[in-house]
């Protein structure tokens, strides 16, 4: 079992059987409380901090998700995010909320990981690695 993995069975509160094995909080059908169906499987949440508009100091959250059954207000979602997706936001006072499939999420923290080697490099006067 990975590591991920096996803290996410280790802080899994007790879930229905269908549930993912990686979903530690899911959100059930308010008009069935009795109902064993999740609406939305969620993973364990990784805190990121950086800097907003302002310069201020904010936390964003990262984790997997998964509409197993979508509400109504949501609409038809992209075919790539009808199963298991990354979450992104910024719970802030404007807010952001991305969903990002495993492939835009990839190319994201490539991009991230470039423009901190540049970062870096300019930091140091050198060029990226």
């Amino acid at each position: 079992m990975s590591e991920p993995a096996r803290a996410a069975s280790a802080t899994r509160p007790p879930h229905p059987q269908h549930c993912p094995p990686w979903c530690i909080d899911c959100r059930h059908d308010d008009a069935d409380p009795f109902s064993p169906r999740a609406l939305l499987h969620q993973g364990v949440t990784d805190t990121v901090h950086l800097n907003n508009q302002a310069c201020l100091l904010v936390e964003a959250h990262v984790r997997v998700a998964f509409w197993d059954k979508a509400p109504s207000w949501i609409g038809s979602d992209p075919a790539d995010l009808k199963h298991p997706s990354v979450e992104f936001s910024v719970p802030t006072e404007d807010g952001l909320q991305l969903s990002l499939n495993p492939e835009h999420a990839r190319g994201l923290a490539a991009a991230l990981l470039r423009a901190a080697d540049t970062a870096d490099a300019a930091i140091r006067g050198g060029a990226p690695r």
